[in-house]
């Protein structure tokens, strides 16, 4: 048993043993041997389960580290994604900008022709 056991078990049977007065010394010898039985078993199972909830805490963490990192890892693929694509993109501006300049631009501000009058077609 661990030193942190003993200190917890001698607490505990301390602090239960007054409370039961009145015994002869026979039965006193029986009720300190089953209560430190007793109280030993608590102490352990407790000990125990302190443990687990330990490890679990740390499993739990272990977890949500794990799945952080995924996220992580799948943002910096996306970004990875866009930023192929914003260059393909860039390329491709530049590809049609280069032919761009062969083709002769129209002004903006240039007049649009009037519209014929219509004639009336003559009956026959």
């Amino acid at each position: 048993m661990s030193e942190d056991n003993k200190k917890l078990t001698d607490q505990l049977v301390q602090a239960i043993l007054p409370k039961l007065k009145g015994l002869t010394e026979k039965n006193a010898k029986k009720v300190l041997n089953e209560t430190e039985k007793s109280i030993t078993s608590v102490v352990k199972k407790y000990s125990k389960l302190i443990a687990e909830q330990e490890k679990e805490k740390a499993k739990a963490k272990h977890k949500a580290e794990k799945d952080a990192k995924k996220k992580a890892e799948k943002a910096a693929r996306k970004k990875e994604k866009e930023a192929k694509k914003l260059a393909k993109a860039k390329l491709l501006a530049a590809l049609i900008a280069k032919e761009s300049p062969a083709k002769p631009k129209a002004p903006a501000t240039a007049t649009k022709p009037k519209p014929r009058a219509r004639t009336p077609k003559a009956k026959k």
